[in-house]
């Protein structure tokens, strides 16, 4: 039987893409932060240990979630990447909750549209190789050439758009990422530690819903589909 998963949330980052003179994630969405909303698809599920939240080092707004005394929820001091910040997650879930061989769930801070069906979905996959949710890709896709014009068309057949959840081993996915960052891999997410490494995690179907909120633009999508989805 599948054991209770934790979750990593990396929520140290401050989104300068977004230009809001704050972090992305405690911009308000449908009348509360987007990572309370990104805490809530976790918090209360039956496969869920609980829910690890890495903060920045200065975070001034965490003290005003809704989660900040509730017994699922704990939080750590992040690192300056994303990397790093899982990489402590992962080491404070050892230190302090023996979690080792277990797998985990990393999950973006900003995605707070993820439905308890593709949770469902991930949770219940079983590869040893770990998995990830992500999305056939629709559109068609162009490789840029040096120059900065179209170099070429990609057969779109065998590309997809990675999300999360991305669900590993604590143990291997911690090493991983050490390995990546000894060599300077670039690291854009825990899957490309693991490619890194020689695993090829399972796809698992997203959901095209499942949005990160980067641009600002994307905070009007992700209204829009709450109003929806709720």
């Amino acid at each position: 039987m599948t054991e209770p998963h934790w979750i990593i949330i990396p929520a140290a980052g401050v989104g300068q893409r977004m230009k809001a003179g704050f972090p992305k994630q405690y911009l308000p969405l449908a009348g509360q932060s987007i990572l309370d909303r990104t805490i809530s698809i976790f918090v209360n599920h039956p496969m869920v240990a609980g829910i690890l939240v890495g903060l920045g080092l200065n975070d001034a707004y965490w003290q005003e979630s809704k989660w900040i005394n509730h017994p699922q929820v704990s939080t750590y001091i992040g690192g300056e990447t994303r990397s790093e910040t899982v990489q402590l997650g992962l080491a404070f879930l050892n230190e302090c909750h023996g979690i080792d061989q277990q797998s985990v769930l990393v999950h973006d801070a900003a995605r707070p549209l993820l439905t308890q069906d593709a949770l469902d979905r991930i949770i219940a996959n079983v590869s040893k190789h770990g998995a990830i949710l992500a999305i056939p890709a629709r559109d068609t896709i162009k490789r840029q050439s040096p120059s900065g014009n179209v170099q070429n068309t990609l057969d779109r057949k065998d590309i997809w758009l990675a999300q999360t959840p991305q669900k590993f081993p604590a143990h291997d996915l911690l090493e991983a990422l050490k390995k990546a960052h000894l060599h300077g891999v670039e690291i854009t997410d825990e899957c490309s530690a693991m490619e890194f490494i020689g695993w090829h995690p399972d796809l698992v179907v997203g959901e095209s819903s499942n949005i990160k909120v980067t641009l600002p633009e994307d905070l009007l999508i992700a209204e829009a589909l709450f109003s929806q989805l709720n």
